[in-house]
Formats: C-alpha cells, structure tokens, sequence
C-alpha cells in the first residue's frame, strides 16, 4: 500500500494585500476511511501540538491503513510569529481581551474579514470542509493538568474521548440550535462531523512528557477510527472528570513561600502524601502540607488567573487561605 504525503498551504489574502501561507501535511493511504484533522497552534502561545502534528505525521507515514488525515500545526501563524494568544494582543494581555482576533472564536472566518477571519476562511476551504473528524489541540497554563473536552451526547465523541487517556476528561453538552457558528469544533458538528479539544499542560514552552501524551492520545483516536491497526495503549486510565462535584481544595495554612515536592498535575496522590511545604514569613517555621484525599491533582502550585501572560501570577508565595492544589477524587481505589 503506498502512502501519499505531501505539503500544502492555505493562502489568505491579509488586509495589507499581502499572502499569508500556512503550511500544513496531507497523509492519504488511497484507501476508504474517515478524513481527521488536527488543528495546532490555534494560539499563538500554546505551541506543543506543533511537535505532536510532527511525530504524528512520521506515525501515519509508517501507519496509516485506511482514510486521510491532514495535520496543521501553525494554525495561528500571525499570533505566533507576534508569541502571544492572538495577534491583537499587548504585553500581560489575557486571551479574553482580544478584539475579534482570538482563532478559536473565528470559525468559519471571513474572506473580507479582519486579518485572522481571512486565515480561518482558508483553513476552512482547504482543511476542515474535507474532513469528519476533528482534534483542536491546545495548551493551557501548566498549573493544571492535560484534559480532553467532549461532548458527551455524541457516541463517537465519548469513544474518541475515552481513548486519548488523558488524566481528565470535561464533557460538554451539545449548543443551542440557534447558536452562531464560532469554533472549529462547533462548524464540523453543524457539518454532520464529529470533534473534541485537547488540553495539554504547559504554554509557552516545549515539553517532553506533554507532546508525547499528546501522540499517544493521536495515535489511540486513530486506532479508535481504524485508521492505524491495533488497540488503543492505555497507560494512565481511567480519567476523571473535575467540576462535578468531587472536586477538594488544599489551601495555605498560613503565608510564605510554596515549596512543591516535585509532583506533576495529572499525577495520582493518595491521602497524606507530601505536596509540599510553606516557610512561613513570620517566623520561618516549616509547615508541610499534605493531600487531603485521594485522586488526581487537577491543579498544582501557587497561581493567579493570569498566570499564563503575568510573572506575578506565577509567584510561589501564598497568602493564607490561597489555593495551592485541588484534587479530584476517584471513585474507585487509587495507587500510589
């Protein structure tokens, strides 16, 4: 069986009458099968799934039995070449605060739209209209664990959920009939296709352990799809879902400084175990703090909301009664 790769690009025509063109990879095994599509980089600051569409790529060229897939890894090539969210965006300046130019709220874009409507609009043509099945693949800040997000009335969105493996799965309900159009994964719904977002750990940086969990989760929905052979590798299952109620935070017993034990989010902890320790500021004693319960750190460490665009929001010192962990706890028995 031979399997074509090849290159591409979606070319937008910018508002200054420049090109804009965003490079992506075809892998097609000439064989009848679904079209996945992968979406990386959507902002300009949540870069690992660009290593993920690569190892991705390499996978399907020795793999792919059946269907298309088609990568892209510099979705957002305008916010990444400015290494911020959107392109719109000004130093410490939160995705939220973008006018009109945050991607992921873009979708099906505009070819006489503002700048970042136009690149939709040829992502659109040229990636997302071909394909029935999506993964929108993202970063958020790296206090908290990866995470898939579903929807959960849709039998093939739980099935492709499940097999990514994650350690937290966040099912969504289906949107209103009369809702605008506005994600990626929203237009291949009203297109009859089936979608989902991962949520991987860490903005801003490359890391080992969270690209390689993002190939595995690619390579298990592929297996789920039959588009690769073989069963989907279960490594850190079963996820659990936070939000609903089994949530515990861990709060500062008193102010100083954090001092984590070298956990990881998405780690499993058990019922004392050490998370860290405070020196207090007031007269340096060593408060050690432990985990109240057992379950998986959803949330780990010291930070504010804007951690992901603010160096104070990341400062390791608490004030008591500050959140420095919260865990999500299990159903069933955990190991340590």
């Amino acid at each position: 069986m031979a399997i074509d790769i090849t290159v591409d690009h979606a070319v937008a025509t910018l508002t200054d009458g420049t090109q804009l063109r965003t490079p992506f990879w075809r892998i097609d095994s000439d064989r009848d099968g679904h079209h996945l599509a992968m979406l990386a980089a959507q902002h300009g600051n949540e870069v690992q799934g660009i290593e993920v569409a690569r190892r991705f790529a390499d996978l399907c060229a020795e793999q792919l039995v059946a269907g298309t897939v088609t990568l892209v890894p510099y979705a957002n090539l305008l916010a990444i070449r400015h290494r911020r969210h959107s392109s719109d965006l000004g130093p410490e300046q939160p995705g939220r605060e973008s006018q009109g130019f945050n991607m992921q709220q873009a979708w099906p874009g505009d070819p006489d739209g503002n700048d970042i409507e136009r690149v939709v609009y040829a992502l659109d043509a040229k990636v997302i209209a071909h394909s029935d099945r999506l993964v929108d693949m993202h970063c958020w800040n790296h206090f908290w664990a990866a995470a898939v997000l579903a929807r959960s009335d849709n039998g093939v969105a739980v099935q492709m959920a499940e097999a990514t493996d994650l350690p937290f799965v966040m099912w969504r309900n289906s949107p209103a009939p009369e809702a605008d159009i506005a994600t990626s994964s929203h237009l291949m719904y009203s297109r009859g296709g089936v979608s989902m977002a991962i949520e991987l750990s860490g903005q801003y940086q490359m890391r080992e352990a969270e690209v390689d969990r993002g190939l595995r989760a690619m390579a298990n929905v592929a297996k789920v799809l039959d588009m690769i052979p073989g069963e989907p590798e279960i490594i850190d299952g079963p996820m659990l879902e936070p939000l609903a109620g089994n949530d515990v935070v861990v709060e500062a017993p008193c102010s100083g400084i954090f001092m984590q034990s070298g956990l990881e989010p998405g780690q499993r902890v058990v019922q004392g175990l050490k998370l860290g320790h405070i020196v207090r500021d007031d007269d340096l004693e060593t408060v050690v703090v432990r985990s109240p319960a057992c379950g998986r750190l959803w949330k780990y460490g010291r930070h504010d909301m804007k951690c992901d665009v603010r160096l104070p929001d990341q400062h390791p010192y608490a004030s008591e009664g500050d959140m420095l962990a919260l865990i999500v706890q299990a159903c069933g028995p955990e190991r340590e």
